[in-house]
């Protein structure tokens, strides 16, 4: 079976996807919305989001309201075996973005990864 690479198309307004690690326990939800907000200033085109089975309901809401949105896209991560060890949350992490990068990478010019605790104000082309 011969291996095709998608062309790139980037329609107007879909110049930067961001990949955010998937989300363990509880990240406040002030922080979360002014995180948001920030990335809606700076011309953010949308944030594809990650929740596992270890996120805190509080922040599964305001993931979920944001995912309402045309800004956000939620999806769950699920453990293998239930998450018993901790490198599951390495594994679980690193699944997600690779399956947001792959998601996005050929529908926006550039495509970050990043966590909630960062905010970024250039691209490299």
């Amino acid at each position: 079976m011969p291996v095709t690479e998608p062309r790139r198309r980037t329609p107007k307004g879909n110049d930067v996807a961001i990949c955010v690690k998937a989300s363990f326990g509880h990240v406040g939800g002030h922080r979360l919305v002014e995180w948001f907000e920030i990335q809606r200033l700076l011309g953010i085109s949308h944030i594809g989001l990650y929740a596992t089975p270890a996120t805190h309901r509080d922040t599964r809401r305001t993931l979920a309201r944001y995912a309402a949105t045309p800004l956000a896209e939620l999806r769950t991560v699920d453990y293998v075996d239930g998450g018993s060890v901790d490198a599951h949350q390495q594994t679980v992490g690193s699944v997600a973005i690779q399956d947001c990068v792959y998601r996005h990478a050929y529908t926006h010019k550039f495509v970050a990864v990043y966590d909630f605790d960062e905010v970024r104000f250039g691209f490299i082309r």
